[in-house]
């Protein structure tokens, strides 16, 4: 875990399990995050995994459609006398950034630099792209130099191998199915993955969500307070966002959907029911008279990874707002008692868009008011608010 003291002779898996115990201690039985059965009807490095034809620019924000014309943009809009260096479009700063995928040669690029060293010895420029896309694990620290201005970047390299990677999700499926979570499930999945080294970013973004949902619902042992959630969700984010794997993306898209960012809930997981619903929120904020999309079903995976306040707000959104109706009473009732503001915000809006269908302006225009003046959420307010008064 971050800031906790390197222990020898132990490997990663063995000491995240010592480590994990200092913050979450006990094993009372709670829920399976999932809730399946019973409801089926800043933080961490830097990590490179570029969008398709999306460079931005770190300067000024302007995206480019490729790497080259990024690297152009970089050299010619915001000329630097030091050394740089770009990774995948991307440019690196004095962080240690953490590589997971195989890179090549040509995704690293250097600019005002005539020497370069790596790891303390000397190395050819031309060489030094052809090393690093070499490279599988460990740290790779780089200096670049011109004129006596030296740059010093770090690069920390976790490629994980397709077994590995799948032995953790064996093991997740494993020990998720028919189980409660708690920490002490956690624990178990966490010497289970011990054998998969190269896979450890990979388990840690996995613990990180669950121990999260742990502290999110207050249940299965956790000694995290409740507001601990949103710093293990956002770790989680980004460890995961490095792997192109489906557990992977539909916890990104549930934590996305979490934060109330639908265009990247449904970009990281378009087929999934959290992808669909997110999808639907934005259609909604975009033009309040639109009626979105519905869905239903989930998969299995979505089911052993979804916390049972979301499972009870993706049940409700993913259903043609005409099937609510009756629903109504026990929506509100829940939106009471919910702690997240974020999932309070996503229920305003379902029950804005649900009583404004119905012509229910009273209700409709309560809910509206509400987010008037919260962001991102003003132009839907406002928007709502001027159908309903006819405008």
């Amino acid at each position: 875990m971050p800031g906790t003291p390197r222990l020898s002779g132990l490997t990663d898996a063995s000491l995240r399990l010592l480590t994990s115990q200092k913050f979450v201690r006990g094993t009372a039985m709670g829920f399976w995050h999932t809730g399946y059965g019973e409801f089926h009807e800043p933080v961490g490095l830097p990590q490179f995994k570029p969008q398709p034809g999306r460079f931005l620019c770190t300067q000024c924000g302007e995206v480019h459609s490729s790497q080259d014309e990024m690297f152009r943009h970089r050299l010619e809009a915001h000329p630097l006398y030091r050394p740089v260096m770009l990774v995948q479009g991307r440019e690196l700063g004095t962080n240690r950034v953490r590589i997971t995928q195989p890179l090549l040669a040509a995704d690293v690029e250097i600019a005002h630099c005539d020497r370069a060293s790596l790891n303390g010895s000397d190395i050819p420029i031309f060489r030094l792209p052809h090393e690093l896309a070499a490279a599988a694990s460990g740290i790779c620290r780089v200096v670049l130099s011109k004129d006596g201005a030296d740059a010093n970047f770090e690069l920390d390299f976790r490629i994980a191998s397709s077994k590995d990677l799948e032995g953790v999700e064996e093991q997740f499926k494993r020990i998720a199915r028919g189980s409660r979570l708690d920490t002490h499930v956690i624990e178990k999945f966490i010497a289970a993955t011990e054998e998969f080294n190269t896979a450890v970013g990979y388990d840690d973004g996995i613990c990180a969500y669950l121990y999260g949902v742990l502290a999110k619902e207050q249940a299965g042992g956790s000694t995290l307070p409740y507001n601990a959630y949103e710093g293990k969700f956002n770790k989680a984010a980004e460890e995961l966002a490095a792997y192109d794997r489906s557990l992977a993306q539909t916890i990104g898209s549930l934590v996305t959907f979490h934060f109330n960012q639908f265009q990247e809930s449904a970009r990281l997981s378009p087929e999934s029911r959290v992808g669909r619903v997110s999808a639907r929120y934005s259609d909604w904020i975009e033009s309040p008279d639109s009626l979105g999309q519905y869905t239903t079903g989930m998969d299995e995976l979505e089911g052993l990874v979804t916390d049972r306040e979301t499972e009870h707000i993706l049940g409700w959104a993913s259903r043609p707002l005409s099937d609510l109706v009756k629903e109504s009473p026990a929506i509100e009732k829940f939106l009471n008692h919910l702690s997240a503001e974020y999932d309070r915000k996503k229920l305003h809006i379902l029950l804005g868009q649900l009583y404004a269908q119905l012509g229910d302006v009273e209700r409709a225009m309560r809910h509206a008011k509400t987010l008037r003046n919260v962001s991102p959420f003003q132009g839907w307010a406002e928007a709502l608010i001027k159908m309903l008064r006819g405008g």
